[in-house]
């Protein structure tokens, strides 16, 4: 921080918040506060070169439009060379925030929420999908790839995890194997809706990507969004999928695309060497929890799926 952002730290907290950055809460020499986000980068040159321009591109977003005047936006503050992100050593990516007194939320589906809040956190996101072009940052967009599909696409094919990778490489593979059928069903349904979709690019807006309630805060008594680390442009039910508004079809498509790529993300943590600390069993809980929502899902889209298999 004292290179990049030129603030000198006199303590460090460790926040045990979100899932998939690491974080901390600094306080500065001149008392001073600021969140500091943490991204591991991939181990392979290449791939750790893609994912810190993917988050350079991601977090341009906020930072313009809070430029640009938009108040519903947390962004990152820039590094003294104006950059949204710094790389840290050759694995790590940093970005840092004012830090923010408010009301946080945690993660449940909308329905489940008080309606007020949910009618809130709704205009917010109308409000983000009618900024103009102009204000759309560097942000790429939508290519409706579901990440690590090369090792879900592998292990369905019967390429499992080889057990020596650690404890759930094979408990994974095992599952995987089981859903095989499942599985293909639905990413050819995916596939469909998604080729569907990319015929009416003129309808695409500026979308956050993860607009869950986790993901606002209310502060200076508004709702703001954070974490802006998936902002693409993108069909608008990319945001709204979860409100249960939208065009029927691209719902679909973005409640599957959630789903699967949980679960090709998952399976690519237990194909590489891992240990089983408490991030992995938490994500062991999470590949069979995600298997279990995409049999319900099978059911709903194809009612004769559960008889013939």
């Amino acid at each position: 921080m004292a290179n990049s952002w030129r603030v000198q730290a006199a303590g460090l907290d460790y926040a045990p918040v979100g899932f998939g950055s690491h974080h901390w809460s600094v306080r500065d020499t001149g008392g001073g506060r600021w969140f500091v986000n943490v991204d591991t980068l991939p181990p392979e040159p290449e791939a750790a070169a893609t994912r810190l321009r993917d988050l350079t591109n991601a977090l341009s977003v906020p930072r313009t439009l809070r430029d640009l005047g938009y108040t519903f936006t947390v962004a990152p503050v820039p590094t003294t060379d104006g950059a949204v992100i710094a790389e840290l050593a050759p694995h790590f990516a940093v970005s840092v925030y004012a830090h923010l007194d408010g009301e946080s939320f945690t993660w449940q589906p909308w329905n489940d929420m008080d309606p007020d809040v949910r009618a809130e956190a709704l205009a917010v996101v109308a409000e983000l999908h009618a900024v103009p072009r102009s204000a759309w940052g560097s942000a790429d967009t939508e290519d409706f790839a579901i990440p690590q599909r090369g090792t879900l696409d592998a292990t369905i094919a019967g390429d499992v995890p080889d057990p020596a990778l650690g404890p759930f490489a094979d408990p994974a593979g095992k599952l995987i194997t089981r859903h095989a059928p499942l599985l293909r069903h639905l990413l050819s349904h995916h596939d469909a809706l998604a080729d569907a979709a990319r015929t009416r690019p003129d309808t695409f807006v500026l979308t956050h990507g993860e607009p869950h309630a986790g993901n606002f805060m209310r502060t200076d008594g508004r709702l703001v969004l954070i974490d802006w680390d998936t902002a693409l442009i993108a069909p608008p039910e990319r945001d709204l999928w979860g409100f249960g508004v939208g065009d029927p079809a691209r719902q679909e498509l973005y409640s599957l695309h959630w789903d699967l790529a949980e679960t090709a993300v998952d399976l690519g943590v237990f194909s590489r060497p891992h240990t089983g600390d408490a991030n992995e069993r938490a994500g062991w809980i999470n590949l069979a929890d995600t298997l279990a929502n995409l049999e319900t899902t099978a059911a709903r889209i194809d009612p004769s799926w559960t008889s013939r298999h």
